[in-house]
């Protein structure tokens, strides 16, 4: 052979050695790997178990009675999760998504249709590696190399903007490997009932979502019900919040909302939660501030007005003598600085960090009110 060929196919041999172990790469040797279903195991995030498909975020019985686009939306993974426990010194994750756009225009793979790890460490999560999808229907990707063997409990975020058929883990065959304990008996998740910005949209990984950001600091399970451009805060989508037992709700759907429907739709979605739930704590959110509006009249208007409405309900509520309302105005959800958007809307990674700081008071309240 020639000796330079010899050089090119030792240097390229040489390139595949050296990433196999860097998370988010493609697995190499995947054949080397036991292979764990995260069905087995203790998947967050679920508001019913009796849903269509395993992954889905509705009830099956749900079909034809919310609306078709909430319906679809539902079928995306956001705000679920896996818990597990492993000595492992790798881990892979080999997963099998539903639809094939990958990426949005304002929003990354890794976030639409990738899956982000977490371990605990400290009694803190730590994010560890994300999997960054390049390809349809399945990928797999190594998150995780080259780590000193010890006992840890993981966190393993599914897609935001995509649904997910199959998911599973991989780990050395000599690992231990386990399912995470149940969380304590009596522990309730919060409930998030919003728009795009709810659901995840345009977080760079889905553990970036502000509600899932919110879970990992309270430490306490999550449902996300948010729905891309279709939380309008029907009665049927309150009928369905209202059947979940949560240690809170955060209704956050303003952004999707016109400003004529925020008193007349709220007030119904809340009188449905309170008839199941009457002291449950509600946590009402602001429409976010957008930076342009400062500027662009009817950005501006659009969501000052909203505010305004949704201020009125809760100060009318209140005094009526709904004792378990708590409220989040929109200073300081996203910052002043003009910079924690990508489109004036939705939030970056800086936007939905500035926001779970705004809600993590209220909802730290809310938390102690549900005792």
């Amino acid at each position: 052979m020639n000796k330079c060929w010899r050089m090119v196919i030792l240097a390229g041999f040489g390139c595949l050695l050296a990433g196999a172990g860097v998370a988010g790469q493609t697995t190499t040797a995947a054949s080397a790997l036991q292979w764990h279903d995260a069905r087995d195991l203790e998947v967050e995030g679920k508001g019913w178990a009796e849903t269509k498909r395993f992954y889905d975020r509705w009830p099956a019985r749900a079909e034809g009675k919310v609306r078709g686009a909430v319906w679809s939306l539902g079928e995306d993974s956001a705000g679920l999760m896996v818990r597990f426990v492993t000595d492992a010194t790798s881990i892979s994750v080999r997963w099998t998504l539903r639809r094939e756009r990958l990426a949005m225009a304002h929003m990354p793979a890794s976030g639409v249709s990738g899956v982000d790890l977490y371990v605990k460490a400290k009694g803190k999560w730590q994010w560890l590696g994300s999997g960054r999808p390049d390809k349809f229907p399945t990928e797999e990707k190594s998150l995780a190399a080259n780590m000193k063997a010890a006992r840890r409990e993981y966190l393993l975020y599914l897609p935001l903007y995509n649904g997910v058929e199959e998911v599973k883990i991989g780990v050395p065959p000599e690992a231990k490997f386990e399912s995470a304990l149940p969380r304590p008996a009596g522990l309730k998740p919060i409930v998030f009932y919003g728009t795009s910005i709810v659901q995840g949209g345009c977080a760079s990984r889905p553990g970036m979502a502000y509600p899932a950001i919110l879970g990992r600091r309270l430490d306490r399970p999550q449902i996300n019900l948010g729905f891309s451009g279709n939380a309008w805060s029907e009665p049927e989508v309150a009928q369905l919040l209202a059947e979940l037992d949560p240690a809170a709700y955060v209704l956050d759907p303003l952004p999707n909302m016109k400003e004529e429907w925020v008193v007349p739709r709220l007030e119904r979605f809340i009188e449905i939660l309170r008839a199941a739930h009457p002291k449950t704590p509600i946590v009402l959110v602001e429409n976010v501030p957008y930076p342009d509006g400062e500027f662009v009249v009817p950005r501006g208007e659009r969501y000052k007005k909203s505010n305004a409405r949704l201020r009125e309900l809760y100060q009318r509520l209140v005094r009526a003598g709904d004792k378990n309302l708590l409220y989040v105005p929109a200073m300081g959800l996203i910052g002043a600085d003009g910079e924690g958007t990508v489109d004036g809307t939705h939030p970056t990674d800086l936007g939905f960090m500035r926001m779970a700081d705004a809600i993590e008071p209220a909802l730290k309240r809310a938390l102690k009110m549900s005792h």
